[in-house]
């Protein structure tokens, strides 16, 4: 029964996302969703798997926002890796260390996106992406996170 609520959970954040960047001219926020989902499989995972998912969900990642393939790819193997290496080092009961671990960590990925975007295309580094973001993301996935049901289908502890 969990393993379906998990799944169910991921295809709605996955056509959450889809709807989001559909209509980002005139919801004016930009949230990870996607991101969420591998955050969960860093934590639950081991390495292989990490890295193919993260791999697989930066690839669409980089269809959504930018167009070019490979550059959210990369950036979110880098952090889902590093990841899956510190995450037994934190607290994740405390949702004020769940907000913090999401927004630090996309915040991380998506300046590994930006600096590659930068050098290669010449874009420029927005706060949006570093920022915003990062913030917002780790608000929904802290939202998530309170709920005692939520709690016990994600099972990150």
């Amino acid at each position: 029964m969990k393993n379906r609520i998990r799944v169910l959970l991921f295809i709605l954040l996955f056509f959450a996302q889809i709807i989001i960047n559909r209509y980002i001219n005139v919801l004016k926020l930009n949230i990870d969703l996607l991101y969420l989902i591998i955050l969960y499989i860093s934590i639950k995972k081991g390495v292989v798997k990490t890295v193919a998912f993260a791999s697989l969900i930066g690839w669409a990642t980089d269809y959504f926002t930018c167009g070019i393939i490979g550059v959210f790819g990369f950036s979110r193997v880098i952090t889902a890796f590093l990841i899956n290496e510190v995450f037994r080092y934190i607290d994740l009961r405390k949702n004020i260390f769940v907000f913090l671990f999401i927004a630090i960590s996309l915040a991380f990925s998506n300046i590994i996106a930006n600096v590659f975007l930068h050098f290669i295309f010449g874009y420029k580094i927005l706060l949006s992406l570093v920022v915003y973001q990062p913030l917002l993301t780790g608000f929904v996935g802290m939202i998530l996170n309170i709920f005692p049901k939520m709690k016990k289908v994600l099972n990150v502890y």
